[in-house]
């Protein structure tokens, strides 16, 4: 369902002035980051010597390392290991590095040795579920991880969301293949697009009034988190289902030298390279990611000859290291990214329901063009063993062109097949700021150890739209016969010309208590929220005004065999875009949602596994949800209960083998409802997917002529949608096989990955007339040179 609102006139204008509130916050931000400056001083003095002594080495595959020697949350490990912390990015991945011992000096030095790349795909710590780097098996909730590893063994290099089919709890792609570059992806039963956004512990959640929303190229990528579940203490803007946090490569003091050329069906054609290099002692470091991808796909248009929808797209992401002392680490960051595609593989269904080869679209008309654009600063001071400060900023901007079609419906009792149609498009704008400041503190009180927390964030997301709609007929269309090309008028009717304003403040506090081998969670957040909404065609201006208190509390004990039983709940709040035009046109309120969770985790000591198991019941309130009495416009009014299970297990069976296993029961059902649909459940919602991944490493046979050469395969099962909130049509599940053969020789590797293998004809979903049809055979070769 689209949803889209008005603002006043003037789409390219710039943003208003700071109101004081505004003001106050950044003030208050600034004021909790200038703290670091009492420690500089006295850390300047010895920079130049303990810089020279600092020598990082970090894997080019592991290019943010797992690493964090001072911020090691073992039960009662004392940070007396090593004076100097790493950098919050080199945390971000989450192994302890060796420290050398302390110097002489009043600031002691850290040397990282290179262990090469970390094998696998387990990764023991992150900064996504505490915003501290704390080991996964003692947060208090559903969490996993997908590392530069995994991503490269499965090919993920097209859409973004193809990182999260061996996931549990997710669903991604539900409408089908999506060459648009929108990434639909679902969460515990909730649709979470753009809820579920961030990157590098910032909201990347703006959504646009229509189209307009942020997207990323996987191999701007070092890893991604999926934290599952209420996250809203630490995030702010985190939806019910959880949040989807994006590692980005940032510079490492090992220099990376990498270019990769590949080629697939539909005549893919792509290029890549990641070029790093830093001076000698480490202190300044430098990073360029870039991509370009030129591809037909799936989507043919019939009766053409075999005209197909295309994609063309261009990342480039330059980013640098200032370590000007041992404590203290900038990083400045900037991406840009171009997107052009036609369109998606949605197909019409004829009169009497049954799906048809006929896109909707026209390969003359049919675009969805974007350009965004981001810059971003990290700033992170060490005052000593006990204080650190970090300061987070983003700002972002996408711009976007978007034509296509609406279907109107076939006439009453018309058998003929001919579908009236209305052309449209959008000039769209969508900016975001994020800046994030906390304050850690690891202190002692008697028998307890604490990691407390405490900060403040800040949002503004600004939307414009303009829509347009053809004065002139639109040209129908046959679904048993189409024609394409046709001449189709251009939209001349400024229908829609609105600006909305969302601006979100947070403060945050957490306490990680340790207690011999009881770990317990404690979060607290207050948002104050301000959604100010102009409409200039009917010169209308809606404002409101909402605050929330949000919390989280999880109990986590740690048997020394490895295994962690856990029990939590938690709460999220989230700001929701749009108008209820089912009403008098005010914005919407506020989304809430609550989780209580029991589970266990499992990490045999001195393996490379990690196992998880968890139960939830979620409850989601002020839902969006289609009001028929208002002709299918959003409403809010709905409340969503989700229960489930979900399993997974990530291990190294033995040497060279690694193994990938995921298994989703999902039970959710409409609470509340105006059309009476109580007790359905949501559209587009599996109650059942599985998963499981093998690889091999057949060099580890000891065969000569097998040496380098690996390989491995996956399937996946995603089991029957509903198509309408009746739960009277069915859309079947699925099956999916995935396959992968590498060689390594020296600096090169090769690679080629197979989704889909068998070429399986199903669609993910239908809705509202239209068939979504699902990926079909991908078969792609890669060639990486690392040098």
């Amino acid at each position: 369902m689209k949803a889209y609102t008005k603002t006043i006139k003037g789409h390219r204008r710039p943003l208003t002035p700071l109101t004081r509130p505004t003001r106050l916050v950044i003030a208050i931000q600034y004021a909790l980051l200038s703290l670091s400056v009492a420690g500089y001083g006295h850390a300047q003095e010895t920079s130049l010597e303990s810089a020279k002594k600092f020598q990082t080495s970090v894997p080019a595959a592991e290019s943010n390392a797992e690493s964090s020697a001072t911020e090691s949350s073992r039960s009662g490990e004392k940070a007396s290991k090593g004076n100097a912390p790493s950098t919050q990015e080199n945390a971000q991945q989450g192994e302890n590095p060796e420290s050398a011992k302390p110097s002489e000096t009043v600031l002691p030095t850290l040397v990282i040795k290179d262990k090469g790349p970390t094998p696998g795909y387990v990764t023991s710590r992150t900064l996504t579920g505490t915003k501290t780097d704390t080991p996964l098996i003692e947060i208090p909730q559903s969490i996993s991880v997908i590392n530069r590893n995994e991503l490269d063994m499965r090919g993920v290099n097209l859409n973004f969301t193809e990182a999260l089919r061996y996931v549990p709890g997710v669903v991604p792609d539900q409408f089908g293949f999506n060459g648009t570059g929108f990434e639909y992806v679902s969460m515990r039963g909730f649709n979470v697009q753009t809820t579920a956004n961030f990157r590098d512990n910032l909201s990347q959640t703006a959504t646009g009034l229509y189209f307009a929303a942020f997207i990323t190229d996987p191999y701007s990528l070092e890893r991604v988190d999926v934290l599952r579940g209420p996250t809203a203490v630490m995030f702010g803007r985190g939806d019910a289902g959880g949040i989807v946090n994006r590692i980005t490569k940032l510079p490492t003091a090992t220099p990376i030298r990498e270019v990769e050329i590949q080629y697939g069906n539909f005549d893919r054609k792509r290029i890549a390279g990641d070029f790093g290099l830093a001076n000698e002692d480490g202190t300044l470091m430098f990073r360029l990611v870039t991509s370009a991808l030129d591809t037909d796909t799936q989507v043919r248009f019939p009766n053409t000859g075999g005209d197909r929808a295309q994609i063309r797209r261009f990342y480039i992401a330059p980013s640098l290291t200032w370590r000007p002392t041992d404590r203290t680490s900038i990083t400045l960051f900037g991406d840009i990214l171009n997107n052009r595609s036609e369109a998606a593989a949605f197909y019409l269904g004829a009169p009497d329901g049954t799906p048809t080869n006929t896109l909707l679209g026209d390969p003359s008309y049919t675009r969805y063009s974007t350009d965004q654009a981001s810059v971003s600063y990290r700033l992170e001071h060490h005052f000593n063993d006990t204080w650190t400060a970090r300061q987070n900023f983003r700002f972002q901007r996408l711009d976007g062109r978007f034509r296509d079609m609406d279907p109107l419906g076939f006439a009453e009792n018309d058998l003929s097949g001919t579908m009236p149609r209305s052309a449209f498009a959008t000039a769209e704008r969508l900016d975001q700021t994020a800046l994030d400041t906390h304050v850690q503190a690891r202190i002692s009180t008697g028998p307890l150890s604490h990691t407390v927390l405490t900060g403040i964030d800040w949002t503004r997301t600004e939307a414009t739209l303009k829509y347009f709609a053809a004065t002139a007929p639109t040209p129908s269309i046959n679904v048993f016969n189409p024609i394409y090309p046709q001449p189709i008028p251009t939209p001349d009717f400024l229908a829609v010309d609105g600006i909305q304003k969302i601006d979100q403040v947070g403060f945050y506090v957490q306490d990680q208590i340790k207690f011999q081998n009881w770990i317990l969670t404690l979060s607290g957040r207050h948002d104050r929220v301000s959604n100010n909404t102009n409409e200039f065609l009917s010169q209308t201006t809606f404002a409101n005004k909402d605050a929330a208190y949000t919390g989280r509390a999880g109990l986590t004990y740690l048997f020394s065999n490895g295994i962690a039983p856990y029990a939590s709940y938690s709460q999220s709040f989230l700001p929701q875009p749009g108008l209820d035009r089912s009403s008098d046109g005010r914005p919407f309120d506020a989304t809430r949602a609550s989780q209580y969770e029991v589970g266990v985790k499992y990490q045999p000591p001195g393996t490379r596994s990690l196992f998880t198991a968890a139960l939830f019941e979620l409850t989601k309130t002020n839902v969006l949800v289609p009001d028929l009495r208002a002709g299918g416009v959003l409403t809010q009014t709905g409340e969503i209960r989700s229960r489930g299970a979900e399993v997974e297990a990530r291990t190294q069976l033995f040497r060279g083998m690694n193994f990938i296993g995921a298994f989703t029961y999902n039970d959710v059902k409409v609470t509340e409802s105006f059309d009476g649909f109580a007790g359905k459940m949501p559209i587009r919602v599996p109650n059942l997917t599985t998963s499981g991944w093998l690889d091999y490493d057949l060099g580890t046979l000891n065969v000569s002529w097998l040496r380098g050469f690996g390989i491995g395969g996956g399937v996946r099962y995603v089991g029957r949608v509903f198509n309408d909130d009746a739960n009277t049509s069915i859309t079947p599940s699925f099956t999916l096989f995935d396959a992968v053969v590498r060689y390594d020789h020296g600096p090169w590797r090769f690679y080629i990955n197979a989704n889909n293998i068998f070429n399986e004809k199903y669609y993910s979903a239908s809705s509202g007339g239209n068939f979504f049809r699902g990926t079909e055979r991908m078969v792609i070769g890669t060639l990486k040179l690392r040098f």
